[in-house]
């Protein structure tokens, strides 16, 4: 199966009573956990652009985030500063774990699957996160980012430095589906509530050949086609 080291991810574990009200007043989507399920979100700033992605989910009494953004230091200082009074505590356990990306497998897991040794979150049965402790050897990993980004493609999944990046906000970008429409208050709401009430600026993300992607914004060029970002 094909697997990739995941270097630029962060994995933050969140600690206290308030940690779910406190992630949900930052996230641009419900934080609500289904049973083993995964929530996808953005942290915005005051212009809604994007601070960063975070891919959220339970593991016992823990909330756990596999966070990806431009900054992680700056990320963390943006959290703490937030915390204003809230039981919350935030712990980074990068460096103890390895983790890595499993995708263009048959055999992908829903939502959160706990092992003796390895943690396995599935997104949407398209790839998996493999956590595991940095004390073990490391799994088996290709250094082919071309067939990652070959499939990242064929997929239509946006990613982190190419469709996502702190240029932008939510809309921006086609990342529709990572905003929920009815939720409270959070970093950002107003000016994405005012873009979607007013139609201005909405994108959406869609894949093109080569042949035709002169007069369009590119976010990732493959070999024979490419993610654009475009105008609706």
């Amino acid at each position: 199966m094909p697997r990739m080291a995941f270097t630029d991810a962060r994995i933050l574990v969140f600690l206290g009573s308030d940690r779910q009200k406190f992630l949900d007043g930052l996230s641009s989507n419900k934080v609500e956990f289904e049973s083993n399920g995964v929530v996808t979100t953005l942290f915005l700033d005051n212009k809604a652009k994007i601070v960063a992605q975070v891919h959220l989910f339970c593991l016992g009494e823990l909330i756990i985030g596999i966070t990806i953004t431009e900054d992680s230091q700056s990320f963390l200082e943006y959290l703490n500063q937030k915390i204003l009074g809230q039981e919350v505590a935030i712990n980074d356990i990068t460096s103890l774990n390895h983790i890595d990306i499993i995708y263009d497998e048959p055999n992908i897991v829903d939502g959160v699957v706990a092992q003796s040794n390895h943690t396995i979150i599935g997104m949407n049965r398209l790839y998996q996160f493999d956590i595991y402790p940095s004390k073990l050897p490391r799994e088996n990993v290709s250094n082919d980012y071309q067939s990652f980004t070959e499939w990242r493609i064929s997929n239509l999944i946006p990613w982190y430095g190419y469709e996502i990046s702190s240029k932008v906000n939510p809309y921006q970008c086609g990342l529709n589906s990572h905003v929920h429409e009815n939720k409270g208050c959070y970093t950002g709401q107003e000016i994405l509530t005012r873009m979607r009430s007013r139609n201005k600026g909405m994108c959406e993300l869609e894949v093109i050949d080569n042949l035709e992607i002169d007069k369009h914004n590119v976010t990732t060029k493959g070999i024979e086609q490419s993610i654009i970002i475009k105008r609706v």
